[in-house]
């Protein structure tokens, strides 16, 4: 048995080339596709169910294999990345394989624009009308189905919650002047606020070796309030990274695979602005993962313990996502913090529905606004803790002489100095 482990799962990672790509990621890639074609046709139920261990086997072998970092201890977030997409794949893939009806996709008209669930425009965008889906067009459709996290287009998209364009209609060459203008700007916000994080402790958890954010040396009201400041401005790093690589992907799929505009709506709704850990959680922060972790989350628990055992779902499968992309830095996961962190969101969404329940008013308003703040930023002191002992905060994502902001600053002094 552990010739076999050791055959199928090398001890350590591979470096990626041509040859471990196709022999690691290439057969958890195309099974991932195949399940994606099967869950658009009918009667596949039976298949699905057997070619999902294989997936799993294939993907489990593909993250904990490959080395994307190339042995270099400053990329190590690079498989990071990797086991956040190899689980998102897994979770997609469970999904599919216990969906109860087939995929449709949806008709889309290149002038709609989404307003909040619902599309709007001069001709109503319709799902396509065929009984079972062709197999040349599933196959046609699965790389839009592999790669479309929120559904924008397909029936299994229900109840999601896209923000309204400030935009409106635009012109494909508009729509890509705007997407590369925004990619410019949160390039430069990610560089400036990961650099802010760092440069609190270089020799700490602003390095690669790794620290905490909790400052013995300085009396409690300093550590702390320290630790708050670097914990916002870790939390706006992931917004803005997020940001980065979504108009980095609307760009190339719009120019390159010629997909709509009105087929990447907003990511995010202002979720700074959320006056209830409800709003923040179920649809200002972005809803990449939402069907995932309904499906493999909050739909099983949910049949034996009810809504709550819905909400508690859902944020164990998110704490499991993050919990083994931290692991993938080869730090330790902290399991402890991380799940802890997610447990505490389902409770104050819980004690939300209580509050509810016993006063018939939901949170809201300028209270709401303080206490979603208040609940996030102090759990994640902790969440951002963890983070910043494997290296993660530590990361630079930029070569020196490249970052974003010195480029701005030597273009700024090259034409005004």
């Amino acid at each position: 048995m552990a010739s076999l482990s050791r055959l199928l799962v090398p001890q350590e990672r591979v470096l990626l080339s041509v040859s471990t790509l196709s022999t690691f990621f290439l057969p958890a890639f195309v099974s991932y596709l195949a399940m994606g074609v099967l869950v658009q046709r009918k009667r596949t139920a039976t298949i699905r169910f057997a070619l999902l261990p294989v997936i799993l086997l294939c993907a489990y072998r593909a993250g904990s294999s490959l080395d994307f970092s190339f042995g270099i201890p400053n990329y190590r977030f690079l498989n990071q990345g990797l086991v956040l997409a190899i689980f998102t794949l897994s979770m997609r893939s469970t999904a599919w394989a216990f969906a109860k009806k087939p995929y449709k996709r949806m008709t889309l008209q290149p002038n709609n624009n989404f307003h909040g669930d619902t599309m709007s425009g001069s001709t109503s965008n319709q799902f396509t009308n065929i009984e079972n889906t062709p197999l040349y067009t599933a196959i046609w459709n699965v790389w839009d189905l592999s790669v479309n996290l929120r559904g924008i287009g397909w029936d299994w998209a229900e109840g999601l919650r896209i923000p309204e364009s400030s935009l409106g209609a635009k012109s494909t060459f508009k729509f890509l002047l705007i997407t590369l203008a925004k990619l410019l700007f949160y390039a430069l916000a990610f560089d400036a606020t990961s650099g802010a994080a760092r440069d609190f402790s270089p020799e700490t958890f602003g390095s690669i070796e790794g620290g905490t954010i909790f400052d013995p040396s300085l009396p409690p009201l300093s550590r702390y309030t320290r630790s708050t400041i670097i914990t916002i401005l870790s939390g706006w790093t992931a917004y803005f990274v997020i940001e980065l690589v979504y108009q980095i992907h609307a760009i190339e799929f719009v120019l390159l695979f010629r997909q709509a505009p009105s087929q990447w709506p907003p990511l995010f709704d202002a979720p700074w602005l959320s006056t209830s850990l409800t709003s923040f959680w179920g649809h200002k922060w972005h809803q990449l993962f939402r069907e995932c972790f309904i499906s493999v989350g909050a739909r099983p628990l949910s049949y034996l313990l009810g809504r709550t055992g819905g909400v508690v779902g859902a944020f164990l499968i998110s704490g499991a996502l993050h919990y083994l992309g931290l692991k993938a830095m080869e730090r330790g996961g902290h399991p402890v913090v991380v799940f802890g962190f997610f447990s505490m969101q389902a409770i104050g969404l819980i004690l939300e529905g209580i509050w509810k329940k016993r006063t018939g008013l939901r949170v809201d308003g300028f209270l709401g606004l303080l206490w979603t703040w208040l609940w996030v930023v102090f759990w994640a002191n902790f969440m951002v803790d963890a983070w910043g002992r494997v290296g993660l905060v530590g990361s630079k994502f930029f070569p020196d002489d490249y970052r974003p902001t010195v480029l701005l600053v030597h273009l700024l002094k090259y034409y005004f100095m």
